[in-house]
């Protein structure tokens, strides 16, 4: 099964003495299309705020290398839970998503599979790049990571807030990949200019609106 995708991270605010921690954990590293994902989440709250939320969210990291090397960021799936974790108290609570294209379908810029009008198409897969391949041939590289963010109280207490976050980086594929070298190029090149044409269009148009 392998080791299971795992961060922590401490955040550490103004008239608090000790920091607040954030663990993220997945059960494991590679996930396919429609599969739900189980997101579990650990928050030691050692500060003198009160965590009010947790946002859990699935995001598509697409970077174009056909020419440059642009980023674009789209969120694919979210949850989120209203909680109250008080000063020096912990909380560990699991949130599932399922990163679907049919639930997207009104969202520009996302790289897909296959053909855009086909109900079959899926999100796009994780980009896996063998040794001694030129990323820059691929035109798109595609990656997926967790992202969770946490609304902290702030200065004012419950009349203000502040939000802290962090990314655990995890695979999304097809249960039976391509077994021809060729058709995966084939099939990588497709989706490069697909995402290509609509990441340049929409870019555009946010430019001159």
């Amino acid at each position: 099964m392998g080791q299971q995708p795992r961060t922590e991270t401490a955040w550490q605010f103004f008239m608090s003495d000790k920091p607040l921690h954030l663990t993220i954990s997945l059960s494991k590293e590679i996930y396919f299309h429609g599969e739900p994902i189980p997101v579990t989440v650990t928050v030691n709250n050692n500060t003198e705020k009160v965590v009010k939320k947790i946002k859990v969210s699935v995001e598509q990291v697409t970077n174009v290398v056909l020419y440059s090397s642009d980023y674009y960021v789209k969120p694919v799936a979210l949850e989120e839970t209203q909680v109250k974790i008080q000063p020096n108290s912990s909380l560990t609570k699991t949130l599932t998503l399922i990163p679907l294209l049919a639930n997207n379908r009104e969202r520009r810029g996302l790289a897909l599979d296959g053909r855009i009008k086909h109900e079959d198409t899926n999100l796009a897969s994780s980009t896996i790049i063998k040794e001694g391949v030129d990323r820059t041939v691929l035109g798109i590289l595609v990656a997926y990571q967790i992202k969770v963010k946490l609304t902290v109280s702030g200065f004012l207490g419950e009349f203000t807030s502040s939000e802290v976050g962090t990314e655990l980086p995890f695979r999304l594929m097809h249960p039976h990949p391509e077994d021809s070298g060729q058709s995966l190029l084939s099939s990588a090149l497709t989706l490069s200019l697909i995402c290509y044409l609509r990441a340049t269009f929409i870019h555009s148009f946010n430019s001159i609106y």
